[in-house]
């Protein structure tokens, strides 16, 4: 075999993994991609155990969790680096390497979803953010990396789940979008069916190793001729629930199941009971056989504000294993453009209201679906479907439709340039309330997402992330090259 020449001498770049497993797999392709970007050699890739100290050398980017990666469990008890006691807490850090004259960048965290979220904060926030060469170069892209200046990021994300809700049949590549969504450290997605897909166990596998759980969502008489108040609907609608949970659902591998009942209208009372009360007591049914045949199932149930107003008090005997999702409360961010009245409330209103709607059941979850992005053409495109495949669409055909969506997007976008800080305050707020006990999911359907991170995506997904930061923090950091794939 011929002698190994290096054909770009120089200090070079090493990457030392502590896991290639599951989502840290993930994470490892991710910083290996934008890394890789930046050099004109093949960059060497390790696994920390295999690197005795004394062959430490070079640049070095570090990346794991302190269980599996001896090195960073090193520098944490030499206090050269911390890391915020939060599950998903993270540490990006950059600073002379001790055994030589080079650079090390150590990226750790105490999950291996907080390993992608450590990732993802330094190819966004450091790599993807940084002032590139006029001329992108090779030996300028290289410079640019091997001079990277020292930083330090310790966090951890605010809002507990940060996800999108949508029709399943809408996505059009499910690969492309949840590798999107994990780049924008979302962590959760609802896909609503008439019926699951016939590959929903490979979106759910495929969701997990992105670390986002997926939570399954049909009806519970929702869009059908039921009365709640009868006795006798409500069993119906209780067959056809169990029915479908064991015979559709239960197999699939979901982190959970999502459900909208028949509230979305205007009526709060009927038969002399509050739509509240009715639909607690119907719910708590339906739940009750459910947790009987699977005891830790996650339930989340969709409720539209415009039919419990002010009895929301009738809901505090509702299983406390029950999740609520609220939707249409208010103003911003509840309405379908990002506006500062809406559903007969101010933003101002909307935020005493969903705190006290937050604040009803103690201890539980304050669920939401923030709107105000792209939904469904119900008049002219929607339509009910069969069994079918999601997300193996044409590259062509998605391209086609994204430059259908765009300008809906091109409106969007500037909106939420004009409004972002009211979202801001809004969460700032419901944090205060629920110590980030909150499942966000925001109506994003039919966005194309998979083709293109959109800046208003990107907004709500770092407002989630921390809404205390100073707003042109945020502003900046959804405007990172790195979701516009510039790098």
């Amino acid at each position: 075999m011929s002698a190994y020449i290096q054909r770009f001498p120089g200090t070079r770049w090493t990457i030392v993994y502590g896991s290639n497993e599951g989502v840290e797999a993930f994470a490892l392709e991710e910083l290996n991609r934008m890394v890789q970007a930046y050099l004109p050699y093949v960059v060497e890739v390790r696994q920390a155990d295999s690197i005795e100290p004394e062959a430490r050398s070079g640049h070095v980017i570090l990346v794991g969790t302190p269980e599996n990666h001896p090195w960073i469990a090193d520098l944490l008890d030499k206090k050269q680096i911390r890391l915020p006691n939060h599950p998903d807490g993270i540490t990006a850090v950059c600073f002379p390497a001790e055994e030589n004259a080079g650079r090390m960048v150590v990226i750790a965290a105490r999950s291996p979803q907080g390993v992608l979220y450590g990732v993802e904060t330094f190819n966004s926030q450091i790599l993807g953010s940084q002032a590139l060469p006029e001329k992108l170069s090779p030996e300028n892209l290289r410079a640019a990396l091997d001079q990277l200046a020292d930083f330090c990021v310790e966090d951890y994300p605010r809002v507990k789940e940060r996800g999108i809700w949508t029709w399943g049949y809408v996505i059009y590549d499910y690969r492309r979008l949840l590798d999107h969504m994990a780049r924008l450290r979302l962590n959760s997605l609802t896909l609503w069916n008439d019926i699951p897909p016939i590959n929903a166990d490979q979106v759910i596998a495929y969701a997990h190793s992105r670390g986002i759980q997926v939570i399954l969502g049909f009806p519970w008489g929702w869009g059908m001729d039921y009365d709640l108040s009868d006795p006798a609907d409500r069993q119906r609608i209780e067959e056809e629930v169990l029915e479908h949970y064991r015979d559709k659902i239960a197999s699939l591998g979901a982190d959970g199941i999502y459900f909208q009942t028949l509230t979305e209208h205007t009526t709060t009372e009927m038969g002399g009971r509050s739509v509240a009360a009715i639909t607690c007591e119907m719910v708590n049914q339906v739940a009750a056989r459910l947790y009987e045949a699977a005891p830790e199932l996650n339930i989340q149930f969709g409720l539209h504000a415009t039919s419990i107003q002010d009895h929301f008090g009738d809901l505090k005997d509702l299983d406390p294993r029950v999740s609520i999702i609220w939707e249409d409360v208010g103003a911003l961010p509840y309405t379908y453009t990002p506006k500062l009245e809406g559903w007969g409330r101010s933003f101002a209103k909307t935020i005493q209201y969903s705190s006290e709607l937050a604040a009803l059941r103690p201890g539980a979850p304050f669920g939401l679906v923030p709107k105000g992005w792209t939904n469904l053409d119900w008049p002219d495109e929607f339509e009910h479907h069969p069994q079918y495949l999601l997300g193996a669409r044409a590259p062509g055909a998605i391209r086609r439709r994204a430059e259908q969506i765009q300008p809906r997007w091109e409106k969007i976008n500037t909106l939420w340039l004009n409004h972002y800080e009211y979202a801001i305050a809004f969460y700032q707020s419901l944090l205060e309330v629920t110590q980030g006990n909150i499942i966000a999911q925001a109506l994003i359907e039919d966005g194309l997402l998979e083709e293109c991170i959109q800046p208003a995506a990107a907004l709500y997904a770092e407002t989630l992330w921390n809404p205390f930061e100073p707003p042109e923090a945020i502003l900046t950091r959804a405007q990172s090259p790195y979701y516009k794939d510039m790098v």
